[in-house]
């Protein structure tokens, strides 16, 4: 199975997937002449995960979370922070439309120095339509979204293209570039410094749109036929109208994990 790529956004997981962990594990292969169609295919377990406390943040944490790269009869998905729904697929299955939702995550003054004073910004649900393309080597995937949450009450578009590096044995490894476009409304809720928040050291500030560009590495190592090692990394890099804001200590953020999950 091709590994799909994380976004910039991929700090913390839903630990509705932890709980998926005490599933059953992965089934057997049907002893026929003609391989039974996989209800599951992908790689669903936990791990840790080290990243910037806050988007443009100088300080990291390490945290628990849920790694979900699975799919069920090649219709619905997580991948990482997205989830979604294919509502149309093409005869060969190498083009799809659908809807899916991914997180955006807000902070808490707490989070770093610069954010002292400020007031919390909630994380957002963000969903729409997707469309993905599929080639042997490669694939591409490109989606329009909206605040469903009524959080900034923004929309994004985010194009991610993912190539396969080493599918060979027990080695699933693949890269990608993801290019996220946050419009004014997304900027200046998560960017922007408001007018009560403006101190001498941190002045107001509204920015405009930005796009937040990715390049990462996701793969996976068999152990046996049921689990598997998950690792991955992201370096990630905030547009000039994000990157300036008062807030931001560093443009660019490395995310890094480590887990082990069940094999499908």
């Amino acid at each position: 199975m091709r590994l799909p790529g994380m976004s910039v956004f991929s700090r913390r997981g839903s630990w509705l997937l932890a709980a998926m962990l005490f599933c059953p594990g992965p089934g057997h292969a049907q002893d026929t002449d003609q391989p039974a169609e996989k209800t599951l295919d992908g790689y669903l377990g936990a791990g840790a995960m080290v990243m910037p406390r806050y988007t443009g943040g100088a300080g990291y944490e390490m945290q628990p979370v849920p790694l979900a790269m699975i799919e069920y009869k090649e219709t619905a998905y997580i991948h990482f922070d997205r989830a979604g729904v294919r509502l149309w697929s093409s005869r060969d299955k190498t083009m799809a439309l659908g809807i899916a939702a991914q997180p955006r995550f807000g902070f808490h003054a707490r989070d770093g120095e610069r954010l002292t004073g400020m007031a919390t910004r909630r994380d957002a649900i963000e969903g729409g339509a997707a469309f993905e393309w599929q080639r042997p080597t490669w694939s591409l995937s490109a989606a329009w979204f909206t605040d469903w949450s009524g959080t900034s009450g923004g929309r994004s578009f985010d194009l991610s293209v993912d190539r396969d590096l080493l599918e060979r044995g027990p080695w699933d490894i693949s890269a990608y570039f993801d290019f996220d476009y946050a419009d004014t409304n997304i900027t200046r809720y998560y960017f922007g410094v408001r007018a009560d928040e403006a101190t001498a050291t941190r002045p107001y500030y509204q920015p405009g749109a930005a796009v937040i560009s990715s390049v990462g590495l996701t793969g996976a190592y068999l152990l046996n036929r049921n689990y598997a090692l998950l690792f991955g990394g992201e370096l990630s890099s905030l547009g000039a109208a994000a990157a300036d804001s008062p807030i931001v200590q560093r443009r660019n953020g490395l995310m890094a994990y480590l887990g082990l999950g069940l094999a499908f």
